[in-house]
């Protein structure tokens, strides 16, 4: 059986874990989705993967070979395939764009099933089959050059845009409340509108009365019925956006927005707007010794960099 037939089957045999009343097969429903989506990625490697290569472009491990002419050119090696971020380098080195933000956010709530979301309502698997829904279409369309509802199915096709039509509309909703609030951050803003629910994992996060002062304001999960009042739904909305930026952070070396608050101690100040999102304290930016710019990392209640604490600590 090909990969591509192995990717429409997964893609085919999730939404019918969508559909089933059956509380695991709705949890295993992710995997296979994502499963699918993998796979149509290594369809494409294996397309592009030269003659007599052993399939060189979905390998892990990839060797120079000498030809009877005496050139040089490389093959494949054994059978473990590419993973995720071998996938997400090799299409960079060829060219081939896909969103992944959109497949991060749909690999992470795969992760979180199995260790934090045990009861999980069909409706919080919704914004994981939308985000599904547009990775295949396009890859399909765009990269396969391919019919995606020839391809899939009539039945799975009406499938995936059903859910991500009705899940655009409770998102579209949701947001249109939450935009009635004066945030006066946007950064909290957007960590707000992205937050997902920590019982089901469902980003449809809404407000229950709006009222315009953030913090009168009580949140709710349509998904799963969960409530949230603004202390906690501040802390999980900031704590899951550093967490989302942090490969940034690391890989790229960029400061982090989120940081340590240092009046409060919680992970709810925002650098670039000088302020917590909690307790409200704004700390000092600017070195009241030498004058720099204080980097996130070192903010603290004295308004101090760090060589400055040292040397007034040694002067006491």
């Amino acid at each position: 059986m090909s990969i591509l037939q192995n990717a429409i089957d997964s893609i085919v045999l999730g939404l019918e874990d969508f559909e089933s009343s059956d509380h695991k097969r709705i949890i295993s429903c992710v995997r296979n989705l994502f499963a699918g989506i993998l796979l149509l990625f290594k369809y494409k490697l294996v397309l592009l993967s030269p003659p007599d290569s052993n399939e060189v472009l979905i390998k892990q491990e990839i060797v120079p070979v000498l030809n009877s002419s005496g050139s040089i050119f490389w093959k494949g090696k054994g059978k473990k395939t590419v993973n995720v971020y071998q996938i997400k380098e090799r299409f960079k080195s060829l060219g081939i764009d896909v969103d992944w933000n959109r497949i991060e956010k749909i690999n992470s709530f795969r992760n979180d099933i199995e260790h934090y979301y045990s009861r999980m309502p069909k409706k919080a698997i919704e914004s994981v089959i939308s985000d599904s829904f547009i990775i295949i279409r396009d890859f399909i369309s765009i990269h396969l050059q391919k019919d995606p509802r020839e391809l899939l199915g009539e039945k799975a096709w009406n499938t995936l845009l059903k859910v991500s039509e009705v899940y655009k509309r409770e998102k579209q909703e949701c947001i249109k409340k939450i935009e009635q609030i004066d945030w006066q951050m946007d950064l909290l803003y957007e960590a707000i509108v992205n937050c997902q629910c920590e019982l089901c994992g469902s980003d449809l996060i809404t407000v229950h009365i709006v009222d315009s002062i953030p913090e009168n304001n009580k949140f709710v999960c349509r998904a799963c019925g969960e409530e949230y009042n603004y202390e906690t739904i501040i802390k999980i909305a900031l704590e899951q956006y550093s967490s989302r930026n942090y490969y940034f952070v690391q890989k790229y070396g960029e400061e982090p927005e989120v940081i340590q608050c240092p009046f409060c101690g919680e992970l709810t100040y925002i650098y670039h707007e000088r302020q917590c999102a909690l307790c409200g304290e704004k700390a000092e930016h600017k070195c009241q010794r030498c004058g720099i710019t204080i980097p996130p990392e070192e903010i603290n209640e004295e308004g101090f960099c760090s060589w400055c604490l040292h040397m007034i600590s040694k002067d006491d």
